[in-house]
């Protein structure tokens, strides 16, 4: 009947969160498809037997001891590092998940499923005949296989228009199994495809429906291409349901020659692992102090850290920590931190800090009653590559991004001039397009002037173009937005006249220089500091250790409400 929506099944079996996580999509950004079934195989574990058999088998080869040795060693680090984060814990005077619990199990899967009326069916053998039952039951419109084994036909031909795949690489020249980019980046190869394909009978044959390209940058790894291509994968699933669901699907059949995968065995992977590291030597994550100092200042600090915190806890008045950051990217840029390890320091936060979006944060300071250390993110300018990037990491763990942007910069597509001035090119602007999009995904989008400009001025009507005309510009790409940033941030850069233009034209108004936010002095200009480079800095500094906060001038110690 037309205007009924596409009635998708899902064949999966990946962690349940993941099949969550395709499903909100689904539902956020193709409401042309609803899932009403999600067949889920759960394999039985191996037998004894089978165990045995295979342990016989791979002890005659001498990497599988180096395996055993590495899942000993990694063994030992995983009980250090718990014990590590029960110290932290401790000396934040934290609860033991901030964020709340992050497991997700199938029962959760299910009770997701139910709230989307949708229905989930768990099986061992996702072939059996009661699967099957089920497939034919939903009577779907189109099948979905979403990280499982390799189905039948028996399976994937019962929705009325086929089955689809998402298969993270490109074909033909990369089909079958093993981590996303692997086989690439042993290839030297310059990029990787991510690919929406028609199933038949044959492994990744089918005929294209839509397919993008990523390119590997120098400090990509395995982690960042899977990140990426998860992302992209979810954005051509969507485009793909779009397609089926008006009717405009086109496929492109696969030509020239093809080569066909295997997944590696665990102790294979690993020495592939190894080799692809050595290439990446040198591609570290350096302190920007000397380690002796920031051990100095761990030890010193502790004690006096601890007892601060005990007192937080017992007064509920934690500061309100709020962070800056500008760029997630696999190029080198003096800003930039690269995928995977910013995916380690967004993890560490969420294990240790209760992480809310601007408003939030905002709204806490004003209100009090802070029970648990609290961080609030941002990115300033507003760069293209954050588009991929951070979208990948914001998507994978939920983190809620405040995003400031110069407008003049993404109307034009100019690179911004403070790169120009280090000579660092090739780092263009958002477009107003992908910033819409970032709205839609939940960012809260705020304004960084129009020219990312020095507000240490006290010209009237230059402060207007910026501040205010900025605020305008957003209102009419975007709508109306409550959140200001100064560019630069610092008291020099912040003129008593632009203090109250900012305050004046937009409900939060934030520097960039470091230090708490307290409700007990809930300023109208509120503090952030710049995201460290490392986890370790990172922890300092939410603790006001690494450095004091810069000397205020009168006009920035103003509280909410006073002229």
């Amino acid at each position: 009947m037309a205007g009924n929506p596409l009635n998708v099944v899902l064949f999966t079996s990946v962690p349940p969160r993941q099949v969550a996580r395709i499903m909100a999509r689904i539902r956020r950004d193709a409401p042309q498809a609803q899932v009403f079934g999600v067949l889920y195989e759960r394999r039985p574990p191996k037998t004894l037997r089978q165990r045995i058999a295979i342990w016989h088998k791979k002890m005659k080869r001498p990497i599988y001891w180096l395996y055993v040795l590495h899942r000993i060693s990694a063994a030992v680090n995983g009980k250090l590092s718990s014990l590590l984060d029960t110290v932290i814990r401790f000396i934040h005077a934290a609860p033991k998940q901030p964020n709340g619990n992050p497991d997700y199990r199938l029962d959760d899967l299910d009770a997701t499923c139910k709230a989307n009326g949708a229905e989930l069916f768990i099986t061992l053998d996702i072939h059996s005949a009661q699967a099957l039952d089920f497939v034919r039951r939903i009577n779907p419109d189109l099948g979905l296989v979403f990280g499982t084994r390799i189905l039948k036909p028996v399976l994937f031909d019962i929705p009325r228009q086929g089955s689809i795949n998402i298969h993270k690489r490109k074909v033909p020249d990369y089909r079958g199994g093993g981590a996303v980019g692997l086989w690439e980046l042993l290839d030297d190869q310059k990029e990787i495809g991510v690919t929406v394909h028609r199933v038949e009978a044959k492994v990744d044959v089918g005929g294209v429906i839509r397919s993008a390209l990523i390119p590997i940058e120098p400090l990509d790894d395995l982690e960042s291409l899977a990140l990426k291509a998860d992302l992209v994968g979810a954005d051509l699933i969507v485009a793909a349901l779009r397609d089926f669901a008006g009717g405009t699907v086109t496929e492109t059949p696969q030509h020239g020659p093809s080569k066909l995968f295997r997944s590696p065995a665990a102790e294979d992977l690993l020495q592939m692992k190894k080799k692809l590291a050595a290439r990446h030597k040198g591609d570290g994550h350096p302190f920007r102090r000397p380690a002796w100092k920031l051990l100095l200042k761990s030890l010193l600090y502790a004690v006096p850290v601890t007892v601060r915190n005990w007192r937080h806890r017992r007064q509920a008045d934690y500061p309100v920590m709020i962070l800056y950051h500008h760029l997630i990217s696999d190029r080198p840029h003096r800003f930039g931190g690269s995928t995977s390890y910013f995916l380690r320091q967004v993890n560490y936060l969420l294990r240790h800090y209760r992480l809310v979006t601007l408003s939030q944060a905002v709204e806490l300071v004003r209100k009090g009653g802070i029970k648990v250390p609290t961080v609030a993110i941002t990115f300033d300018d507003g760069y293209a590559d954050n588009f991929v990037n951070l979208r990948a990491i914001t998507e994978a763990s939920g983190l809620p991004i405040a995003y400031f942007i110069s407008t003049e910069y993404v109307s034009s597509g100019r690179e911004f001039a403070h790169d120009q001035l280090c000579n660092e090119h090739g780092f263009p602007p958002n477009t107003w397009e992908q910033l819409a999009f970032l709205q839609h995904c939940g960012y809260e989008i705020g304004s960084h002037t129009r020219n990312h400009a020095d507000c240490g001025s006290t010209d009237e009507e230059f402060l207007h173009q910026e501040i205010a005309g900025s605020a305008e510009d957003i209102r009419q790409r975007l709508g109306a937005t409550a959140h200001f940033s100064f560019p630069f941030g610092l008291p020099q850069n912040i003129s008593a006249p632009a203090a109250a233009k900012a305050c004046a034209s937009y409900k939060n108004v934030f520097s960039a220089y470091r230090g708490g936010n307290f409700h007990a002095d809930a300023r109208r200009i509120l503090k952030r500091g710049n995201f460290p480079h490392t986890i370790w800095e990172l922890e300092l500094q939410l603790h006001d250790v690494l450095s004091r906060s810069a000397e205020e001038t009168p006009h920035l110690k103003l509280r909410i409400g006073e002229q």
